[in-house]
């Protein structure tokens, strides 16, 4: 005689301990259910009858509310076209190759238990051109991507900027000539932008902090300038910065910091 056909897992549990389904599917989301002694957070995974399922027994039912990622872009690492997903979230299988556990910060002090449901709909937030490095933020909160996005919020960007090999920068003059370009007034695609500050930082590499930098501003600083940009870095959004983060590394944003 045929066993039984395979059931959802939250249909199992609620059956289980008792409850409501709605519950088991927190605890499952929540990451404190086990199957045959391996942790399993989705709600519709199917499991026999023979299958052992768990419920951790410090398990509480959380309300799982959205996150914000702090992650260090390594450079020449592409952001998929989202628009033609028919979505403005990060696919969640990218999302999973991206911010693994074991490259979350080790100085993350958020305590949060890392969950896939922390890796489901990621807003891009101030995306970064591919060849650029540095801070990006990522959000499950509309509200959150808006206020970074906003042109009205005005967050102040700060960017090191390393500019290729050009023996007319070994002249004082033309290195001030570059910083007045770059801190003159801005008309880029239609849309009148706030000035930069600028400084050499060393021979060949610029600060710039830009309120509110729109996608290739800061390549078009450098080309209005004379300047060729080798590698662009972002270091600071607001006053969220990377603080330690390591090419690839990332963190959950602390409730207490603001942008």
């Amino acid at each position: 005689m045929a066993g039984a056909e395979p059931q959802r897992l939250a249909k199992r549990l609620a059956a289980q301990l008792p409850c409501s389904r709605s519950d088991a599917e927190r605890y499952i989301a929540g990451g404190w259910v086990r199957v045959d002694g391996v942790v399993v957070e989705s709600p519709m995974a199917r499991v026999g009858e023979v299958q052992v399922v768990t419920l951790d027994a410090k398990a509480q039912l959380e309300d799982l509310a959205s996150v914000t990622l702090v992650w260090h872009k390594p450079a020449g690492v592409a952001l998929p076209d989202i628009t033609l997903q028919g979505d403005s979230s990060l696919p969640d299988a990218l999302a999973a190759q991206w911010f693994l556990p074991s490259h979350r910060f080790k100085g993350d002090r958020s305590g949060m238990r890392p969950l896939k449901v922390h890796l489901h709909k990621l807003l891009a937030a101030a995306p970064l051109a591919p060849l650029a490095s540095g801070l990006m933020v990522w959000t499950q909160n509309p509200g959150v991507a808006r206020k970074i996005s906003d042109a009205g919020a005005a967050i102040e960007h700060e960017w090191h900027v390393t500019v290729a090999d050009d023996p007319g920068l070994d002249d004082s003059a033309r290195r001030d000539a570059v910083l007045k370009s770059l801190q003159q007034a801005l008309f880029f695609e239609g849309w009148a932008v706030p000035s930069a500050r600028a400084s050499w930082q060393s021979e060949r590499r610029l600060r710039l902090a830009i309120k509110h930098t729109r996608p290739g501003q800061v390549a078009h600083l450098c080309d209005r300038a004379g300047v060729s940009p080798a590698a662009v870095h972002r270091l600071r959004l607001g006053r969220i910065g990377l603080g330690g983060l390591a090419p690839g590394q990332w963190r959950y944003l602390m409730p207490y910091e603001r942008f």
